[in-house]
């Protein structure tokens, strides 16, 4: 029986066409490379203020970072903390950005589209930044990007600051229409040609091409302050437990990294590079009362309900948080029990 089954599985090989032999092999051959990994990820990991990304996560795939939030919030500082440590790890990283403020911190920016060929074939500049100021100068350097990583396939991460310049909400003609395909093509080819990138959006609809929103599989979203948006991000955080009031409250260099893991509030620590051009944040003293007559002073401003819900409770709490010490906590209940005994 068994010899008739082999002797009837080898007719029926036998009748597969010449036509369809091709096609046959070609679907073995997409069944063997269906899955790519990134091997230079798999010990790789980001660490974003108290969140560590393993990189593992994303080897099949490549990395789609977007930082979200309003300016100041603290999202281009991300994308140089993530290059500066994938740098360390073996890869190249591109920033381009349409103001200058990175040639400060690492050094000019190439002069041209054919100096960014040389350093991204030649690797010997773990940083390159890209003045552009607009879709039009971006276009040139972002093809050259993608003529490299054709016969340069070795870890690339790109960064994208102020990404609503180089790209749309929607398709348009011109060279907002060309860049914004430039940048489609880095995520639809990073999985394969070992390209990742992070890109800075004002909000999380109307600043780039919803592409990118569809592609990314790591988010930074920072402090929100249009409500109208939040029916896009509503459905995670909602799951999450959070709402539109923990985004709002955010404060700057504080984001929720929405990662493959989940959701967890993080604070970003400050770039390396950052730290070093940064001004010195100068120590403001606190000016708190002291005395009787400066705790009179500060009473007298109060109204009068809010003097009244000032209760023992109360007044201890605030005492502890401002860091009071116990003499001036005993002058400031006696001033408190003299301005209501006043009024």
């Amino acid at each position: 029986m068994d010899a008739m089954n082999t002797h009837s599985s080898a007719e029926s090989a036998a009748e597969v066409s010449d036509a369809e032999m091709p096609a046959a092999a070609a679907g073995l051959d997409n069944q063997q490379h269906a899955v790519i990994r990134r091997p230079e990820m798999l010990a790789a990991t980001l660490k974003l203020g108290r969140a560590e990304i393993s990189l593992a996560d994303y080897a099949t795939t490549g990395l789609v970072a977007l930082g979200i939030g309003p300016r100041g919030c603290g999202k281009t500082n991300i994308g140089q903390v993530m290059a500066e440590q994938l740098c360390e790890q073996g890869w190249v990283s591109v920033i381009f950005e349409p103001e200058g403020e990175m040639e400060l911190m690492y050094g000019a920016a190439v002069a041209g589209p054919e100096e960014l060929r040389e350093r991204l074939t030649q690797r010997d500049k773990p940083i390159v930044v890209v003045r552009a100021a607009n879709a039009a100068e971006f276009v040139p350097y972002g093809r050259v990007v993608l003529e490299v990583i054709e016969s340069v396939r070795r870890p690339l991460f790109l960064v994208c600051d102020e990404g609503q310049v180089f790209s749309a909400p929607r398709k348009r003609s011109g060279s907002l229409g060309e860049a914004a395909d430039i940048l489609q093509e880095f995520v639809a080819r990073g999985r394969k040609r070992a390209v990742d990138l992070y890109m800075t959006a004002p909000s999380y609809t109307g600043g780039v091409h919803r592409s990118m929103y569809v592609h990314a599989n790591l988010m930074l979203v920072g402090q929100q302050n249009d409500a109208t948006g939040w029916s896009a991000l509503a459905r995670q955080f909602k799951s999450a437990g959070l709402g539109f009031g923990d985004l709002s409250s955010l404060a700057p260099a504080e984001f929720f990294c929405v990662s493959r893991r989940g959701i967890e509030k993080i604070r970003m620590q400050m770039a390396a590079a950052l730290a070093k051009t940064a001004p010195a944040a100068v120590a403001v003293r606190r000016n708190l009362p002291a005395t009787f007559s400066q705790w009179d002073r500060a009473m007298r401003e109060l109204p009068e309900e809010r003097l009244k819900a000032l209760d023992t409770g109360v007044v201890a709490l605030l005492g502890k948080v401002a860091g009071l010490s116990a003499n001036q906590m005993m002058v400031g209940q006696a001033a408190l029990v003299d301005e209501l005994a006043s009024r």
